[in-house]
């Protein structure tokens, strides 16, 4: 989407109160590179040159001196805890000390154990991210919510943004300095070739400049992307400053002021003033035209960073520094300056604070995708500490007990030491090779006049339980300030973790502690950031690749039968929320509790059949460990020619059982019919002969039609009825006849 159509898009109007003193509008602004041919613009520019650079340096000044008296000194103190370091001030740094100086790792192990949880709430499955219109009856809501959806992941399992890197890295940030910051941004570049124009006869064609006049070869442009791509950069935290005084619950967006300091090669800023470079589609303008001395001269600053230092470890050289060659490889810093004036983000680029880069301009005309008050940046926390911008992460709070530890564990080696290397003490003036008796060598000899007088041995005692019993306690009290789980925490919890109820109770404990930062983690970093890639991929995504693969994955796009996306079907609101909840730090305990969730809901009436089964699958295989169910089930386009799913044999065998019943009774019935119509006829033929009539006769004397009494169903059986009648019938009626006359036996015979 083009510049103007999203400040159109975000309600963007541009007046004279919302520009700094010399700002009188649109036209106020000087050349890109060099000075305006009018002594009026002149003077407009060098006063509002004088303001960029005076606020500049107000603010730096103001917020370096706030964070060498107030905050340096704890982030490079946890820094070296982190790095398994002892911090400085402490008698373990002293080049002098001859003791013991080991660092237990209990720091780094807990804030690794964080990290690890981290990643298992977010990188369990595939969706991270859930994408809903916020009016679902919009076709052009619910078809964008889909394809917004598909290109998030995609662009977020792309290897420029290095999405599961920048995330916990984040959450890195918060455990070791208390906040992270981060900078959501679209980066669009374009090279400019030009083409010289030539004759008939090949000679070039000039034309004259309207504003110097002077003579110019003509040509064409021709333009080439270079970069197009969405960034989520993380900042350290030295080099962003935010007003002390603005609300501890967002500073990013409160704040009276904000500044980064963006370090770059010179040769980096010496292009992005290029004009064979240039951003045409996200608002960020071209920087001033400087010479590389100008740029260099202000290469000295921020190289006295303790933070940095002790980030790199004191034993390496600072890398600002280590760059400080003079050519185009040195390391220069651009400051990025956002003021509030008058209500409205002032944003403007300088280099240090001795040149200005850019025109003082609208914060929402350099970064046109932004929402009213919004900014690009974004700072979140994993631990919460009210009324407090720089909050303390675990590795600041778990300080004083990692000290402890360390203090408890060298004084025991020193113990150990010293049980096996005894203490001498060598009489004054005494002939000894000392060497030989401190270098204490197994099976050596140590020269001497008087062994029973000269050298005294002092034996230590050994150490006692009590020091490993204060070490384990130490342990499991900072393993339940940071939320860790380990042997020593079982072991010093010996009730409870000789049963299984026991420990598992422990466990839960404290896993409730890292869901809890991982929930404020997700409130207020990763959830924001993520609603930022939304607006950002709404407003500059043109990859027409990457757009017809969304596509082809939204069921919505193809229902509703559109045939392509326009920017209106792609800039419609959507709710936008993070897919992961509390309680899934333990994939196991998480499967369990998924599983007796949808049992439960299923059993609910109407729930069964509105299951997503496909989601749930891809849950389940997450929580195992993979990143969906595609690898071992079929996909939904996939399974339709399948045929249908057998019954279980359980269901197979009742429904045989059922359908030999049902025939039985079947059978039974039509039996019991005949019979029941074989006894109504012959009721029937016995009072016919009764009443000495035929049956014809007697149904018609009943008034019974005998249509009537035959069915398809049991014509046969009334046929043989009606013969077993009228069998019967001849039968009675030989017996009431007469018998005949005998004949007389002949005469004369026997």
């Amino acid at each position: 989407m083009a510049v103007e159509e999203a400040k159109q898009f975000n309600g963007f109007s541009r007046t004279a109160a919302d520009l700094p003193p010399g700002m009188s509008g649109e036209n106020a602004r000087p050349p890109l590179g060099g000075a305006s041919s009018t002594s009026t613009t002149e003077t407009t520019t060098s006063t509002s040159d004088a303001w960029a650079l005076q606020k500049a340096r107000s603010i730096y000044t103001a917020s370096t001196d706030y964070l060498n008296t107030n905050v340096t000194n704890q982030w490079e103190r946890n820094l070296r805890h982190f790095r398994n370091q002892h911090a400085p001030g402490t008698p373990y740094d002293r080049k002098d000390w001859k003791r013991s100086r080991t660092f237990r790792p209990k720091t780094r192990a807990n804030v690794k154990a964080s990290e690890a949880a981290a990643a298992a709430s977010v990188f369990s499955t595939k969706e991270l991210v859930d994408i809903q219109p916020r009016n679902p009856s919009s076709v052009a809501q619910v078809v964008n919510a889909q394809i917004t959806k598909n290109i998030v992941e995609y662009r977020l399992d792309s290897s420029p943004l290095s999405w599961m890197l920048t995330v916990i890295g984040a959450y890195q940030d918060t455990k070791v300095y208390g906040i992270c910051i981060s900078h959501q941004y679209w980066k669009y570049r374009e090279h400019v070739d030009v083409i010289p124009a030539e004759d008939d006869e090949g000679n070039p064609i000039y034309g004259t400049d309207e504003a110097t006049g002077e003579r110019v070869p003509m040509g064409t442009e021709k333009r080439s992307v270079v970069e197009d791509s969405l960034c989520v950069d993380l900042i350290e935290p030295e080099n962003f400053r935010f007003d002390p005084m603005c609300d501890w619950r967002n500073p990013a967006q409160t704040s009276e002021y904000l500044q980064w300091l963006r370090p770059m090669s010179a040769g980096t800023a010496l292009s992005m003033m290029s004009e064979e470079m240039e951003d045409t589609r996200t608002g960020q303008p071209r920087w001033r035209k400087y010479s590389l001395q100008q740029v260099l001269s202000c290469s000295t600053e921020s190289w006295d960073s303790r933070t940095r230092r002790a980030r790199e470890g004191y034993e390496r050289m600072d890398p600002a520094q280590a760059r400080a060659s003079g050519d185009e490889f040195t390391t220069v810093w651009a400051h990025l300056n956002i003021v509030r004036e008058k209500g409205v983000d002032i944003a403007w680029w300088t280099m240090g604070t001795e040149l200005v880069l850019t025109d003082p301009m609208p914060l929402r005309e350099m970064y046109p995708h932004l929402r009213p008050g919004q900014r690009p940046f974004v700072v979140g926390t994993s631990s919460l500490e009210a009324h407090r911008n720089y909050p303390a992460g675990d590795v600041e709070q778990a300080a004083p007990t990692q000290e402890e530890i360390n203090t408890v564990a060298n004084q025991r080696l020193d113990n150990v030491k010293l049980v096996l290397n005894k203490r001498y003490h060598v009489r004054r003036g005494s002939q000894i090779d000392i060497d030989a008796l401190m270098r204490n060598v197994s099976g050596g000899a140590v020269m001497m006049n008087d062994p029973e007088k000269d050298v005294v041995t002092v034996a230590t005692p050994d150490v006692t339980g009590s020091s490993y019993q204060e070490h384990d306690r130490l342990a499991t009290e900072m393993d339940e300030l940071l939320g860790g789980f380990s042997q020593a925490s079982v072991m010093n919890n010996r009730n409870l973790s000789e049963t299984k109820g026991g420990m598992d109770r422990v466990a839960t404990s404290a896993g409730a502690v890292q869901d809890y930062g991982i929930s404020l983690f997700f409130e207020t970093w990763l959830g924001p950031v993520l609603k930022d890639i939304v607006h950002l991929t709404q407003m500059y995504e043109s990859d027409e690749t990457v757009i017809a693969l969304a596509v082809e994955k939204s069921d919505a796009f193809k229902k509703y039968g559109l045939d392509h996306v326009t920017d209106e079907l792609l800039m419609q609101e959507l709710v936008v929320q993070v897919n992961v909840g509390l309680g899934n730090t333990d994939p196991m305990a998480r499967l369990q509790k998924l599983i007796f969730g949808v049992s439960n809901v299923n059993g609910i009436p109407g729930m069964a059949k509105r299951l997503r089964g496909t989601a749930l699958a891809d849950e389940i295989m997450g929580a195992l460990g993979y990143k969906d169910s595609t690898r071992f089930y079929l996909t939904e386009e996939e399974s339709k020619n399948l045929p249908p799913d057998p019954p279980p044999p359980e269901i197979a065998v009742k429904e045989h059982e059922l359908a030999i019943r049902e025939k039985d009774n079947e059978q039974r019935h039509a039996k019991e019919a005949a019979e029941f119509d074989l006894k109504r006829e012959i009721a029937y033929a016995e009072l016919a002969l009764k009443e000495k009539l035929t049956l014809e006769q007697m149904y018609v004397k009943l008034g019974i039609e005998k249509a009537q009494q035959k069915t398809l169903r049991d014509s046969k059986a009334l046929d043989a009825s009606l013969k077993i009648s009228e069998h019967n019938l001849k039968r009675t009626e030989q017996k009431d006849k007469p018998a005949p006359a005998s004949k007389p036996p002949p005469k004369g015979g026997k």
